[in-house]
């Protein structure tokens, strides 16, 4: 059962990356009230995933604006790439989980790591 809950996780939160900088980010931002850091979050019920600047990747959900940082970055992070998150056990993900970077045409080029992930409360 782990084995098909990794699956169906990679499947869902494989996207290419996209070029959205710092300016972006405090935009997604505005008017959310930042909450202690979580060491794993469930990206499920996220919209689409949005990469940031090499330094992060945000999720989103009705309530919550997820911040996750990298661990000293992912310069290996280009435009033209795309990540894969495996989720830990029951689809979260978590501090230390990799994000496999590959090219568009499946050749893998490395990972990153995630640190912790910061929530924001979306206004009401």
């Amino acid at each position: 059962m782990r084995w098909l809950i990794g699956i169906a996780t990679t499947a869902l939160l494989a996207v290419p990356t996209m070029a959205a900088g710092p300016d972006y980010l405090a935009q997604l931002l505005k008017g959310k009230t930042e909450q202690a850091p979580q060491r794993c979050i469930f990206p499920g019920l996220s919209a689409r995933p949005v990469v940031i600047d090499r330094t992060a990747i945000v999720y989103r959900d009705a309530r919550y604006t997820y911040v996750a940082h990298f661990k000293g970055g992912c310069s290996i992070l280009r435009e033209s790439r795309r990540i894969v998150t495996r989720g830990s056990t029951g689809g979260r993900l978590c501090a230390n989980d990799p994000v496999h970077v590959s090219e568009e045409t499946g050749g893998d080029i490395g990972f990153c790591t995630f640190d912790s992930f910061t929530p924001y409360k979306n206004a009401k």
